[in-house]
């Protein structure tokens, strides 16, 4: 994905829609013992330097990867509410703590592709998000079959924002996998 141009308050938008495809995909998705386990263990160890090792080896890293398979029902229902309960989407504009680590702050996003929670995730072209991105971007996403193209460039911001509602376009701008990326500036 390309870089993203959006405000701050778009940014927020984004992770609470990030969040609730996270937590759809969650409680909705064919996860497996080692996607909840590996999860749940990213939640408790991620970001933290003593950890480091066991994280490299959940990323791959290290060259290898991976831990046993656990099959208990149980375990699957108390860790999936477990990381329902922790996980947050933070957008980069609000990663403002310098006691943290950059790493800690993509704990959500990790989850999200592990579990591939991009699937659940709606269609961002929504006036929550779009009132928050620029003009340029907005041309962008008005398809051909919306009219005169010299009505749309006239189009004030609030009625391009209508006309993409309105023509149902299907825009997803990031995803867990580049959500840091495209909102790095």
């Amino acid at each position: 994905m390309s870089q993203l141009l959006i405000t701050k308050a778009g940014q927020d938008v984004l992770a609470k829609e990030m969040k609730k495809a996270l937590d759809k995909a969650l409680m909705e998705g064919p996860r497996t013992t080692e996607e909840i386990m590996t999860s749940l263990i990213i939640l408790l160890i991620g970001g933290h330097p003593l950890h480091r090792d066991l994280m490299d080896r959940i990323t791959g890293r290290d060259g290898g990867g991976g831990f046993s398979r656990m099959e208990q029902v149980d375990v699957e229902d108390i860790a999936i509410e477990t990381i329902k309960r922790l996980t947050n989407i933070i957008p980069p504009a609000r990663r403002t703590s310098a006691g943290k680590s950059a790493e800690s702050y993509q704990i959500g996003e990790l989850i999200g592709s592990i579990i591939n929670a991009d699937v659940y995730m709606s269609s961002l072209a929504i006036d929550e998000v779009l009132e928050h991105v620029p003009r340029h971007t907005l041309m962008a996403l008005i398809p051909e079959s919306v009219g005169p193209d010299k009505h749309v460039k006239r189009a004030k911001l609030a009625d391009l924002r209508a006309m993409i509602v309105d023509a149902k376009v299907d825009w997803h701008p990031t995803s867990f996998n580049t959500f840091t990326e495209d909102l790095a500036r």
